[in-house]
């Protein structure tokens, strides 16, 4: 009788702890970059195509001075919390990305050509695949380009990316990483006036 009831329990035991979720092999794994836990899956790199739009990325940052989330026809919100947010993409296709003087993200980058039908033309689009948390993954869309290259307009493809809130944004070229003071705001994006 023992010996059934300590078999029982034995098994158990195996069985509850055979149903705990394994770790994932990159739990533990930190970036020898930045320094942050890759927790996140990102595809391997591939160097970008020669384009001019995609080469002009692979120099200095690329900051984000305005982000608006289109709530309607001809309606935005503007969501100061992303101001400052800058990236760093790298000619091997990998990219970093922080906000304000922190680092927060790093992965692969994707370039694809799209024909956008309401501008009837084609488009560059960048995917961002996150290797510090896949929530991170995003898809945008290069729209215009000023002349001297400075700055550029970016707009989100909900459909490829994890997080579905829509978004455009006004990326500008900058040397360094960005300071609210550079950007004449707090750091929490407010304007200061």
């Amino acid at each position: 009788m023992i010996k059934s009831v300590l078999l029982i329990g034995f098994t158990a035991i195996m069985a509850v702890s055979a149903c705990k979720p394994e770790k994932s092999a990159n739990t533990d794994e930190v970036s020898n970059i930045t320094g942050l836990a890759k927790k996140g899956s990102a595809a391997a790199p591939v160097a970008p195509p020669n384009n001019p739009v995609i080469q002009s990325l692979l120099t200095n940052y690329w900051v984000f001075e305005h982000y608006l989330i289109p709530t309607g026809q001809e309606s935005y919100i503007k969501k100061r919390t992303n101001k400052g947010t800058w990236f760093q993409f790298q000619s091997d296709g990998t990219y970093i990305s922080g906000q304000w003087g922190k680092t927060i993200d790093e992965g692969t980058f994707f370039v694809r050509s799209e024909q956008n039908p309401y501008m009837g033309r084609t488009m560059q689009n960048v995917f961002l695949d996150s290797a510090i948390d896949d929530n991170r993954d995003v898809e945008w869309q290069i729209q215009g380009v000023s002349e001297d290259g400075g700055y550029m307009s970016w707009v989100k493809i909900t459909a490829n990316s994890v997080d579905p809130e829509p978004g455009m944004t006004k990326v500008i070229q900058m040397m360094s990483l960005p300071t609210p003071q550079a950007l004449r705001v707090d750091s929490l994006g407010n304007p200061l006036y």
